[in-house]
């Protein structure tokens, strides 16, 4: 991990967390809404939007990791809570892991019920009665929903430093100039 003395982000950086942001409410709220409707025909267009948005997501997420890993990037903020502190650092990590989780326990789901072929068009085969006969939907229903805790967690604590502490920290994710040069 390398850090700089900067006080944003990358615009690589700011640029893949906004759109892994976008991409996991997208596929969250998609997948909330399948939940509520029968397994017909009409759900395997839905289906397809949903398993494409995962898989997508996973991509960002691993290219986001990689600029993480190879871009600097500023330091950690303090709260002046060393327990606050390390909850930001758990979050964080967090946050990769459970949407690494939700895209594998998704692809887990699509083998088990064997999903691809149907909704792809390989397959004229039906959806299963139930997706909940399977392990991975179990998975994938608790994680994706622990994700979004964890994501609205980030975000509170992000409004918790901009708003309670007054420290700035939302332009470090985003494209204006560096605090430094707007001071």
């Amino acid at each position: 991990m390398l850090q700089n003395t900067n006080a944003r982000y990358h615009p690589l950086q700011v640029s893949l967390h906004w759109l892994v942001v976008i991409l996991i409410f997208a596929t969250f709220l998609l997948g909330k809404y399948m939940s509520r409707m029968p397994n017909e025909s009409e759900k395997i267009p839905l289906l397809g939007i949903h398993m494409a948005l995962g898989l997508v997501t996973l991509v960002v997420i691993v290219l986001r990791l990689i600029a993480r890993l190879r871009l600097p990037r500023p330091v950690s903020i303090k709260t002046g809570n060393a327990f606050l502190d390390w909850v930001s650092k758990a979050v964080h990590e967090a946050l990769y892991v459970l949407v690494f989780l939700t895209a594998l326990s998704g692809m887990s789901l699509s083998l088990q019920s064997g999903l691809m072929p149907t909704v792809f068009g390989v397959s004229s085969a039906s959806l299963p009665a139930d997706f909940f006969e399977f392990r991975a939907r179990l998975l994938h229903g608790f994680i994706a929903p622990a994700l979004l805790v964890l994501v609205l967690l980030h975000v509170g604590a992000a409004f918790y430093h901009q708003f309670a502490l007054k420290d700035n920290l939302l332009s470090r994710m985003w494209y204006s100039k560096p605090i430094e040069e707007s001071k």
